[in-house]
């Protein structure tokens, strides 16, 4: 009886957890316009991740499917959009000729500084 009882409530809080897991979701976004001038800048975190602004200054962080060979070291990039002309998480970029899928593209805050990265990377690859 208890067992049906537990089964039955916890039966019960699946769909309330649904809109939880759809809020994440909606985590990912895109950026208007980006075919004609709605991306300014842009900064590689690594060869899978860059950080891309939009015009209205607001900061995105890229995940890409795999590693884009070069991409760190890259002086420039092209933006692939989608048929509408937003770049979003079904977009590519394309570094020396090579695609790279993005898989996530989400609001973020500014990249880091050159020195606050170094710091941290000196501070992880520390041996004390």
């Amino acid at each position: 009886m208890r067992l049906t009882i537990a089964v039955f409530a916890l039966a019960a809080a699946l769909p309330a957890a649904q809109p939880a897991m759809a809020a994440e979701k909606s985590a990912e976004t895109y950026i208007p316009f980006a075919n004609t001038g709605g991306i300014q800048d842009w900064r590689a975190l690594d060869d899978k991740s860059l950080y891309v602004r939009g015009t209205n200054r607001q900061w995105y962080y890229a995940t890409l499917f795999s590693s884009c060979f070069g991409l760190s070291t890259a002086n420039g990039v092209a933006f692939v959009t989608s048929p509408g002309g937003s770049f979003d998480k079904f977009s590519t970029i394309l570094v020396e000729g090579s695609r790279c899928p993005v898989t996530s593209l989400v609001k973020s805050e500014p990249p880091p500084t050159k020195e606050k990265a170094e710091k941290k990377n000196n501070q992880s690859s520390s041996f004390d």
